[in-house]
């Protein structure tokens, strides 16, 4: 900010206090102009490092992305197989001959781009449609995560069910659980790919990732 000082002269006549108001006036407007200049280059900079962060991220979600629908279909292939497995197993009640397996793996979407400049304000220089569509992938990838933990929490109740009898023998009573189990992970697992059918359409679009 500069700082505008009145001349030491005293003012004798109305020409020259004018003058005087004039030039204080004038001075005001170019140390305003100045503070709005340096504040827009600030607000400029803020943006493109914004905007720079926001496709970085959108890279990495791509890959992030594709490995998170691949860890969903070995899930399944699995729950698949353990299904058959138990139903079988249900009709002639004899030991389980193969483990049943409740492995999984899942990556977490990074959003710590998003969340900073939202924090920081960056997120408001830009235009509405832009904002709108990180704000549209933040949010679904963070639905992805969201039904993630849910399937996660089923599988893991699963896996404690079979636990119950490591030697394969489970009771009428474990099998017909382990099998409401594994469907209730099934349609948690079928909502999780949905989702990320969602977030790979919108990762995909490059209308601002450029």
């Amino acid at each position: 900010m500069l700082d505008v000082h009145p001349p030491h002269s005293p003012t004798h006549t109305w020409k020259d206090f004018f003058i005087h108001i004039a030039t204080i006036v004038i001075g005001l407007l170019i140390a305003i102009g100045l503070e709005q200049t340096v504040e827009a280059i600030h607000h400029r900079h803020e943006l493109q490092k914004a905007r720079e962060e926001l496709r970085e991220e959108v890279q990495t979600n791509r890959r992030v992305n594709a490995k998170q629908l691949e860890y969903v279909h070995q899930v399944q292939a699995e729950l698949n197989a353990d299904m058959t497995l138990l139903i079988a197993h249900r009709t002639n009640d004899g030991p389980l001959t193969v483990p049943l397996q409740f492995d999984w793996e899942f990556r977490r979407s990074p959003s710590a781009a998003w969340d900073t400049n939202k924090q920081s304000g960056a997120l408001s220089l830009m235009p509405h449609p832009e904002l709108a569509y990180y704000d549209y992938i933040s949010t679904v990838c963070a639905l992805v995560m969201d039904s993630a933990g849910q399937w996660q929490t089923s599988l893991e109740m699963a896996k404690a069910i079979a636990n119950r009898a490591r030697d394969g023998g489970l009771s009428p009573q474990d099998t017909n659980e382990l099998i409401t189990a594994i469907s209730d992970t099934q349609g948690k697992l079928a909502r999780t790919e949905r989702l990320i059918s969602f977030a790979q359409g919108a990762l995909v679009d490059h209308s601002y990732d450029h």
